[in-house]
């Protein structure tokens, strides 16, 4: 249970805010946003958002100098942040517009909506925000704020699953139903953003089974409406999360990059046949750019096909290692996922195929391109690409370990 007056204490005491109360000395400065929501909570982050009563810029630059750090902005005239990072500090500070009533009435949840006057206080709370956070419910400040911003539906589930401390009431669901229609007016990196946010935090599965529930995605991807298999996309959703989190670099960076082709599924017919144009199109309404749609999407593809082989079947799962390249990582991750029995065995397994696709692509050719042709005599054509791939496939698969059984190989194929 959180005590409302150890959170006081905590803030009161805390060193960091009072070295920037120091470094902004002339001007009123407030601590406030998911900054404030998650020191309440107990979470402990090296990111701040303060809202400051003036001279915006100057007070920047100052808490740039105290922390040895730098100043730089973000965004447009009126909506310009000034972002201080220093290490692992990172400072979001924005000019007050009109009053703190007025910065309040405008924020999309109430717990976001709080104000810590710094360094000492006292908590501005007009809205109930610190209630809901402590009994960890998430409420709108106002259902026209939905409106003003329809991002604010997404960062709504975001929070269910980054901070499982808190849960939408009844009421607010509602809200953000009724409002995902606006998503459509949102700018598909802001979209992505928020998305890739979301597919990140450690109770993804809850999150993803409140946007199927609710609908949310539909007016983006229409596949999703009566789609019936969202606690298994959930499930499939929490693994790649956890599996971001491994020891081997490559299989958790490829789960990351992978991750996003969760909500591209019904739009690929999940759980049945792939359908990679389905995919791809379902990933550029996310916000994903062809070329990086189309790699997610072969990504995951693969990775189908790899559920069949992998740990049973070297020589297939080889070969398909042998030409996957750069998408085996993202592709074996999405594998390791899909098995519902996937458990240590699969997971060293596609770390196994990994050490050996590195292994594999720094070995030098049995026979080079050129005396391949000469050998085969085939002109400089597809027929010559394509001896060259077969004979890295049966390489792979262990068909042919020399130069001479290669050559054998290839002659024997060549004269049939």
């Amino acid at each position: 249970m959180i005590d409302p007056g150890d959170v006081a204490r905590r803030l009161a005491a805390s060193t960091l805010l009072h070295r920037i109360a120091r470094a902004c000395a002339g001007t009123d400065v407030f601590l406030t946003g998911g900054s404030l929501r998650d020191r309440m909570l107990g979470v402990t982050t090296h990111d701040l958002d303060l809202v400051v009563g003036g001279g915006v810029r100057r007070c920047a630059a100052a808490v740039a100098r105290a922390f040895g750090g730098r100043h730089f902005t973000l965004g447009r005239p009126p909506n310009v942040t000034h972002r201080v990072t220093a290490g692992s500090l990172q400072v979001d500070l924005w000019q007050a517009e009109g009053t703190l009533r007025d910065d309040i009435m405008r924020r999309d949840f109430t717990v976001n909506a709080l104000f810590w006057r710094l360094p000492r206080g006292p908590l501005i709370d007009l809205v109930s925000g610190g209630e809901d956070v402590l009994a960890g419910r998430i409420r709108v400040v106002r259902p026209q704020n939905l409106a003003d911003d329809p991002l604010r539906v997404l960062r709504g589930v975001r929070l269910l699953a980054t901070r499982p401390e808190l849960k939408l009431t009844r009421e607010t669901e509602r809200h953000l139903a009724a409002a995902a229609a606006g998503l459509t007016r949102v700018a598909l990196e802001r979209v992505l953003g928020e998305l890739r946010a979301l597919l990140a935090g450690p109770e993804v599965a809850r999150a993803v089974l409140a946007t199927a529930r609710l609908g949310l995605l539909a007016p983006l991807l229409p596949a999703w409406r009566g789609f019936d298999h969202a606690p298994s996309l959930a499930r499939l959703a929490a693994k790649l999360q956890r599996l971001a989190g491994m020891r081997s670099p490559d299989l958790a960076a490829g789960a990351r990059d992978v991750a996003i082709a969760v909500l591209a599924a019904p739009a690929a017919g999940y759980p049945g046949a792939w359908s990679g144009p389905g995919c791809i199109e379902a990933l550029q309404g996310l916000g994903l750019g062809r070329a990086r749609a189309r790699a997610v999407a072969e990504a995951a593809a693969l990775g189908e096909r790899l559920r069949s082989c992998l740990g049973c079947d070297g020589r297939a799962s080889r070969a398909a290692a042998a030409e996957a390249g750069a998408l085996l990582p993202p592709a074996l991750a999405w594998t390791v996922a899909r098995l519902d029995a996937a458990g240590d065995d699969r997971r060293q397994a596609a770390v196994r195929l990994l050490r050996w696709q590195r292994a594999f692509v720094r070995r030098p050719p049995l026979i080079a391109g050129d005396e391949l042709a000469e050998v085969l005599e085939l002109p400089p054509d597809a027929r010559r690409a394509e001896a060259v791939r077969a004979l890295r496939l049966a390489r792979a698969r262990g068909e042919t370990r020399s130069r001479r059984g290669a050559l054998a190989l290839l002659r024997s194929r060549h004269s049939r």
